[in-house]
């Protein structure tokens, strides 16, 4: 009964990530991830009707990364913290709301263990739609802020930056 829900569910999803006759980032993929890290997580919140979703589960469906489908207007904090994703995307002011929100939601005693250990798998972040001159550097340095130990490339949602 669960997996046929699951597959109802994820059926839409699969086929129009999948589906033939768009060309958003047709072989685009993302770099394999380091031995530690193993398998990507990616947590899907945008309509698959955006472009740059599109293209991200389309990688994600062809790399067998894990996703999780959450569909809403932000990533909500809680669900980041507990998945802990290897890769995370949006906007410019997405990426720094949710630092802002984990920040918000990190517990004030062992914080900084707390927030290291939510962000320690992120690997790769992806900064969606039109970005000005040093704003992948905001979104690091805000990232950075929550933990030293922060280490991911933030890039640009381009086709070279998914190869």
């Amino acid at each position: 009964m669960v997996e046929r829900e699951a597959v109802e569910l994820l059926g839409g999803f699969l086929r129009a990530a999948t589906g033939e006759g768009s060309d958003v980032a047709g072989g685009a993929r993302i770099p394999a991830p380091e031995p530690k890290v193993g398998r990507d997580v990616w947590i899907s919140w945008r309509a698959l009707s955006t472009p740059e979703e599109l293209s991200l589960a389309r990688w994600a469906i062809a790399s067998g990364a894990a996703i999780l489908v959450e569909p809403g207007t932000a990533i909500h904090p809680e669900l980041f913290a507990w998945a802990r994703p290897t890769v995370v995307s949006g906007s410019v002011e997405d990426l720094l709301g949710l630092a802002g929100q984990l920040a918000v939601l990190a517990p004030r005693f062992l914080r900084r263990r707390w927030l290291r250990q939510r962000a320690e798998r992120l690997r790769l972040v992806i900064v969606s739609g039109s970005t000005a001159t040093g704003d992948l550097a905001r979104v690091e340095a805000c990232w950075r802020d929550l933990s030293p130990l922060f280490a991911p490339r933030v890039v640009a949602l381009v086709e070279s930056s998914l190869v």
